[in-house]
């Protein structure tokens, strides 16, 4: 399985809600009836009201090179609706990817989780994999969580999300 880890700003003008509210409602359902992954999850930052900071992590995992071709090439020739829709809610020439080697620790579902550059050491939440960025010697490291812990966490570098698949 490939996977990609997305970096999603929000437009400056829209209040964090309506980030969500859109992803969620109008901008995940039309990208699924677009592009072809095996598994789309995003993850909404809570512990981020700044307008430098993502606000969206989101993950696209694809079951082969050949789905993962077939979407680039859609994206060559990018949808005029999908493209438009972006726009109404992100800031996109902001947005970031990177495609990892997943380690997987733990395949449990969560309703929030933790991304980090950096290993964390807290008993609230548990490691789901450990992500390296080809080309790079960086990780990503995701966490799962059962409760929202998002006022505990106030370091830049690491995001406390909701989780939505």
């Amino acid at each position: 399985m490939i996977k990609a880890i997305s970096y999603i700003f929000k437009r400056p003008d829209l209040s964090n809600q309506e980030f969500v509210n859109h992803y969620e409602t109008t901008h995940a359902p039309l990208a699924r009836s677009i592009l072809e992954f095996g598994y789309y999850e995003r993850n909404h930052i809570l512990n981020n009201d700044s307008n430098k900071l993502p606000s969206c992590i989101s993950i696209f995992k694809y079951n082969s090179e050949e789905q993962l071709r077939k979407t680039q090439k859609t994206l060559e020739n990018y949808p005029p609706e999908l493209k438009e829709d972006e726009l109404k809610f992100m800031d996109f020439d902001q947005n970031y990817y990177y495609f990892v080697k997943e380690d997987v620790i733990n395949n449990k579902a969560y309703p929030f989780k933790v991304f980090s550059d950096k290993r964390l050491d807290q008993i609230a939440i548990e490691l789901c994999s450990i992500n390296n960025i080809y080309d790079s010697k960086l990780q990503i490291y995701e966490y799962g969580c059962k409760v929202d812990l998002s006022e505990d966490f106030n370091d830049s570098k690491v995001y406390f999300c909701k989780n939505f698949t």
